[in-house]
């Protein structure tokens, strides 16, 4: 068992270590543009290198998990995970430097890289499921590889803009974009992970019926985001309502568990804190979506409009999901047992209320604000909180050495039961 624990620590310290460093590079890279709202090399930075990372590592994590028929022994990852990340990060650094600079060729390379990485792991997934067709916790997986379809997607979208396009495709390419990355990518991947993730973090049982919940919810999702995509290209505003409204269905269908499994026994620790708060955010970045839609005379418009929306929803839903979900997971895969689990545990959530509360606040002003000076300060209460989250998590992910070597030689408070759980 503690061979089994460390290696599952010495492959997620440095995959983790990887989401961390991209997370404090959205920190620099928005001190360095102090630009509001946030410009698209932040927002990619985001979405590309934390949100993509954290993506790919854990649902490989749980897709081995899950579906226990696909492997034998202990569950580690394969040599074509790895691989499959070092290509994502290498196409992830070649699409942020070259974008701003309009280096359509190095563009073009880096997408090629990651949709190699994300095909790898479709492929991966495709084939636990082959091996283990009556596996109770199928449908999750089968959200993984609806949300990587919907990422290829973006990514097309994302090319033919940078390429260029008719100036009277263009804003509808970006709002395809923009949906199938949130909507698609990152909310598709939310919903399905949710079913299993969310009674572990509150540590109770499922509610009955997630499993049937889960799907059914992915037909409507997946269908409405279709609808969305069609409308968008086609001009039809009215169109991608209605499939706003479809994926809104299957959105309710799916989190009913969520809110059942909350009422059971309700969300206390940071890291369900932070899932309740991101979830709110999504069901208010739906709202957003169909609002816009409704509101616009055309899809100039809503693009338009969406640059508004888009920095808060994806802060709020996307980055709140990734702290809240490391929250619980670092101490899971690292800790080395239970007493150490419950030693990084409380590390991870010192100060938990108070950062919850400073990130949530600054978003709020963010959203309710029209910019200017009450903007500026939700951001910066904003990076406060995540350079919080990142100055725990460093001291979580580093080696024990070099805590060691920090503290001089002190035990550190993280690791203490760590030996002897092991």
């Amino acid at each position: 068992m503690s061979r089994t624990r460390s290696g599952r620590a010495a492959w997620h310290r440095p995959a983790s270590a990887i989401v961390l460093g991209y997370l404090c590079a959205t920190l620099g890279v928005a001190a360095y543009e102090r630009t509001w709202p946030p410009q698209w090399l932040l927002t990619h930075v985001l979405l590309l290198g934390v949100a993509t990372n954290a993506i790919v590592i854990w649902t490989a994590h749980f897709t081995t998990t899950l579906l226990p028929a696909t492997t034998r022994g202990p569950v580690r990852p394969t040599w074509a995970l790895p691989v499959s990340l070092v290509v994502l990060n290498i196409g992830v650094l070649l699409v942020l430097l070259s974008v701003p600079h309009d280096t359509v060729p190095i563009v073009g390379a880096g997408a090629v890289l990651i949709t190699s990485a994300v095909v790898a792991r479709v492929v991966a997934m495709m084939s636990a499921l082959s091996r283990a067709r009556a596996a109770r916790f199928g449908p999750v997986v089968r959200f993984y590889c609806a949300a990587a379809v919907a990422l290829l997607l973006a990514i097309c979208a994302g090319v033919a803009l940078e390429v260029g396009v008719p100036a009277h495709w263009y804003s509808r390419v970006y709002a395809v974009h923009v949906q199938l990355n949130v909507f698609g990518w990152i909310a598709l991947t939310v919903l399905g992970t949710q079913a299993v993730f969310w009674p572990m973090v509150l540590r109770t049982r499922m509610v009955p019926g997630a499993e049937i919940a889960t799907r059914h919810s992915l037909p409507l999702c997946a269908g409405g985001l279709t609808v969305i995509v069609a409308g968008l290209l086609f001009g039809g505003r009215l169109t991608a309502a209605a499939g706003v409204c479809l994926y809104v269905l299957g959105a309710i269908r799916g989190l009913e568990p969520f809110a059942r499994t909350a009422v059971q026994r309700p969300p206390r620790s940071t890291a369900a804190l932070m899932l309740a708060a991101a979830m709110c955010w999504f069901v208010g970045g739906l709202a957003a979506d169909l609002g816009k839609l409704m509101a616009t005379d055309d899809l100039a418009e809503f693009a338009a409009a969406v640059n508004h929306f888009v920095p808060w929803l994806v802060t709020g839903f996307v980055l709140q999901v990734v702290i809240g979900a490391l929250t619980y997971l670092l101490p899971v895969v690292l800790g080395g047992g239970p007493s150490g689990g419950r030693r990084l545990s409380a590390a991870l959530d010192r100060y938990g209320v108070a950062r919850l509360a400073v990130f949530n606040l600054g978003l709020l002003l963010v959203a309710a604000s029209g910019g200017g000076v009450a903007m500026a300060i939700g951001w910066s209460l904003v990076a406060v909180a995540i350079a919080a989250f990142c100055l725990l998590a460093a001291t979580v992910i580093a080696p024990d050495a070099l805590i060691s070597a920090v503290t001089r030689g002190r035990r550190p408070l993280a690791r203490t039961g760590t030996a002897r759980a092991e």
